[in-house]
């Protein structure tokens, strides 16, 4: 995917110090560090070509500056210890990797690639043996490195124990696509809402906007090829004070503000509206590639046509090829954008939602898969969180919940979590056993021995004859 260019304002930077047209000005009210490229270009109506023009200029004036995407984040001072054993450069490296355990996939634990030959993973693994077994250190001062290195090193053997045997491996890659992709998605869903709502809040300020764009040529000379005929203060600003409102002055001047919303986002009458191409869902007469191909030529014409000015319809038609591929997720964040756009249209809320939905449902399937996938392998820390996401996502499940404070008793997670999970799990099914005996393996846990009985008495009643039921009530002392 490609990388989203983010501008924001410099902050401390003085914009009336430097005489900016007004094109330049109306970008540079547009820009709130949210907004990416695209959106300003929609906001604006300017080509995005322009757009990214003008926003160079405002960088080399130091007014604004690149958002940096990649979070560089210093590493901690390493805790070496002098009195131990073990060179400091080892001792760095034992702390580095203790801090990581639970962040790396196993490809990026052993240090290879993902598409890295078996050979070259039992090279690494061993490798990494030779640093982190404390075996390597018999007989010398490990001090508080001996627990660190047995955890580091039984992650390292459970990641060669997952990739670096075949059909383990299998399974295991198609459990790190799936969570690359779902992941990828949540982050679309969160920056699609974020960029909607920043994209609504400078629509507002569209007229406002002008009041920042200086109609003085720039001292430099420099103007933006096709830039806007300059917009009086006057013009631009909403009704003065002093106009008393219901006076033919005041509806002059509300017409001219509504005129000039109209012009900023594209729906000037002067700019016709291209009709929307419409392109039916693929049939048995219309294969996928040829429906595919036709709603890029829908699209290119609709641009070329318009001068790029039909924003909305520009996100519908992504929108339309995205769902066509399959990327249920892209095409809920163009259909999020166009509705910023356009928020009248109720069939386009429609399309969002029946597509939004269809994407919800499609997450839930995935993080389904992948709290099997993770309790099957003991990982039960990260099961705790898909089992949570699907509870979450499927309100109605009462197997969910259930597994979510399973993975939480076992990973020695919070209790108190577990034991909601768990009621909420049996208020779905009051009758389940398995859910009794989880909760009453919870409380017991939480030393909570009286609530403990309660479950199990409960759980003695659905089968008397439970082995679990026995051995959980001997535990309790009768």
């Amino acid at each position: 995917m490609q990388e989203e260019r983010i501008p924001r304002l410099v902050e401390g930077a003085d914009v009336m110090a430097h005489n900016i047209g007004a094109k330049e000005g109306f970008v540079y009210s547009c820009i709130d560090g949210v907004l990416n490229v695209e959106d300003i270009a929609d906001v604006t109506v300017l080509p995005t070509e322009e757009v990214s023009r003008v926003i160079e200029h405002l960088i080399s004036l130091h007014l604004v500056e690149w958002v940096d995407s990649k979070v560089h984040s210093v590493p901690a001072e390493a805790d070496v210890e002098p009195d131990v054993d073990i060179p400091e450069d080892i001792q760095k490296q034992v702390l580095e990797a203790f801090r990581r355990v639970g962040k790396l996939n196993h490809y990026e634990r052993l240090g290879v690639a993902i598409d890295a030959k078996p050979k070259e993973i039992r090279k690494a693994y061993f490798a990494l043996s030779k640093t982190f077994h404390p075996d390597a250190y018999y007989g010398k001062q490990l001090g508080s490195f001996q627990s660190k290195m047995e955890v580091v090193f039984r992650n390292i053997t459970d990641s060669y124990e997952a990739i670096g045997r075949p059909k383990k491996r299998e399974a295991y890659d198609r459990y790190l696509q799936q969570q690359v992709a779902v992941l990828e998605a949540e982050r679309q869903i969160d920056r699609v809402e974020e960029r909607a709502q920043a994209m609504a809040r400078a629509l507002t300020k569209v007229p406002v906007a002008q009041r920042h764009s200086a109609p003085a040529p720039s001292s430099s000379g420099w103007m933006p090829s096709g830039a806007p005929e300059p917009i009086s203060i006057r013009d631009a600003a909403s009704p003065a004070s002093n106009v008393v409102p219901g006076s033919p002055e005041h509806a002059r001047m509300e017409r001219k503000r509504e005129l000039l919303e109209r012009r900023l986002r594209g729906k000037a009458k002067q700019q016709p509206k291209v009709p929307a191409r419409s392109t039916p869902v693929p049939t048995a007469r219309v294969g996928k590639k040829a429906a595919l191909r036709d709603l890029t030529r829908s699209l290119k014409d609709t641009a070329v046509l318009t001068g790029g000015v039909d924003r909305a319809q520009h996100h519908i038609e992504n929108a339309r090829i995205a769902e066509l591929e399959g990327d249920l997720a892209r095409a809920a964040t163009a259909l999020r954008m166009a509705i910023a756009l356009d928020s009248s249209s109720r069939e386009l809320r429609e399309q969002y939602r029946r597509v939004n939905s269809n994407l919800r449902i499609q997450l839930v399937d995935i993080h389904r898969q992948q709290a099997k996938y993770e309790e099957e392998n003991n990982l039960w820390a990260a099961a705790s969180i898909s089992w949570a996401k699907v509870a979450e996502a499927a309100p109605d499940d009462h197997e969910a919940p259930r597994h979510a404070a399973k993975a939480l008793l076992a990973a020695g997670g919070d209790l108190r979590k577990a034991r909601d999970f768990a009621q909420h799990s049996l208020e779905l099914k009051p009758d389940s056993l398995d859910t009794r005996l989880l909760l009453a393996r919870i409380y017991m846990d939480a030393g909570m021995d009286q609530s403990a009985e309660k479950e199990l008495k409960e759980a003695a009643k659905l089968d008397p004859g439970h082995e679990m039921v026995k051995n959980l009530k001997k535990q309790l002392g009768g």
